[in-house]
């Protein structure tokens, strides 16, 4: 017997992919529309687990879709695991740069715009 509510959550879950393989294939996006995509398909994937605790099972035509959505997951997290280690980059040179500047501006005053490198 097909599962009707099986079938609604796997075609929303695999709508939800493809647009997080859009989102992502886009080299300005913003990674919060990301979450947001991530979260909404967290929680299909939630209600899909439930439906299985009751005794749901897949079509073969629905196995073959979530097959294809897995395959989209392979090629999605090395891309976003790039983006995340570049904003990490960024976070800990942006670090780096504020504690360069702190450790120059507690070394004392500069006279009249020239700079004495008191850090010694």
């Amino acid at each position: 017997m097909m599962d009707e509510k099986m079938a609604t959550l796997l075609e929303s879950l695999h709508q939800a992919t493809q647009r997080l393989e859009q989102a992502v294939a886009v080299k300005e996006s913003d990674p919060d529309d990301w979450l947001a995509i991530l979260d909404e398909r967290e929680e299909l994937i939630h209600q899909m687990q439930e439906r299985f605790s009751a005794g749901s099972v897949l079509t073969e035509a629905q196995r073959i879709q979530l097959t294809q959505i897995y395959e989209v997951n392979q090629r999605l997290i090395p891309l976003i695991e790039g983006c995340k280690q570049g904003v990490q980059q960024q976070l800990n040179n942006l670090q780096r740069s504020k504690l360069a500047m702190n450790s120059y501006n507690e070394a004392g005053p500069n006279g009249y715009g020239a700079f004495f490198d008191r850090k010694k």
